[in-house]
């Protein structure tokens, strides 16, 4: 929780200095640190953006859920990043407790300032504990990833003429977008459809071994 402006933010390497963890709401360490591990001005503003915007992305697909993005210097021209999502669900129809992380690790090269290559490593990970009369309780956890590679050539006038923010977050976005399609119906059918599968299996075998 950062104190300072009441809102949740989620923890993940990107943004931990030792036992503390910067919120990208205030820029502050809970609990507080003396930190130096900061992103420089005109990466910080890339990211309260990102922030805004993912946050809007994360509600239209997820409803309700949790979202951080963190942003980090490196020491060629370019920026790395983190997209976090956390989605929790608690009794809701047979599932009595689950959870969904995803977690989108992004890295941007600028080449000599006409062509931005970038890399996106997305990772879904699921746990859901359920219980059914029929089938009685169970626990379904997985993960799946997804990487892509991207060079894009930058426009004319970018960073002056053309917003070089706008541009790098709608580049990541579609990236994210798709990479995220990609593991919704990869988790459908290797886990919830493969647990269907095995449960009526299960079912068939036990009508078999019980008919007189």
């Amino acid at each position: 929780m950062d104190d300072t402006v009441g809102k949740i933010f989620l923890k993940h390497e990107y943004n931990r200095d030792g036992d503390s963890y910067r919120s990208p709401w205030s820029n502050q360490y809970f609990p507080q640190a003396d930190s130096s591990f900061f992103p420089s001005a005109p990466l910080l503003q890339l990211e309260q953006k990102a922030n805004a915007m993912f946050a809007t992305y994360v509600k239209l697909y997820y409803d309700y859920a949790q979202s951080s993005v963190y942003f980090v210097d490196t020491s060629e021209p370019g920026f790395n990043a983190c997209f976090l999502v956390k989605k929790d669900i608690e009794d809701e129809k047979d599932i009595k407790k689950g959870c969904w992380d995803a977690v989108h690790v992004v890295s941007c090269n600028l080449k000599k300032g006409s062509q931005a290559a970038y890399r996106v490593i997305s990772t879904v990970m699921i746990t859901i504990d359920a219980e059914t009369p029929t089938v009685g309780s169970f626990t379904i956890s997985g993960s799946c990833a997804k990487q892509t590679n991207e060079a894009v050539v930058l426009p004319e006038g970018f960073g002056t003429k053309v917003d070089s923010d706008f541009f790098h977050l709608k580049t990541i976005g579609k990236i994210i977008e798709a990479n995220e399609n990609v593991l919704r119906n990869d988790v459908v059918e290797n886990y919830i459809n493969k647990q269907r599968q095995i449960t009526n299996t299960a079912r068939l075998m036990e009508e078999y071994m019980t008919r007189e």
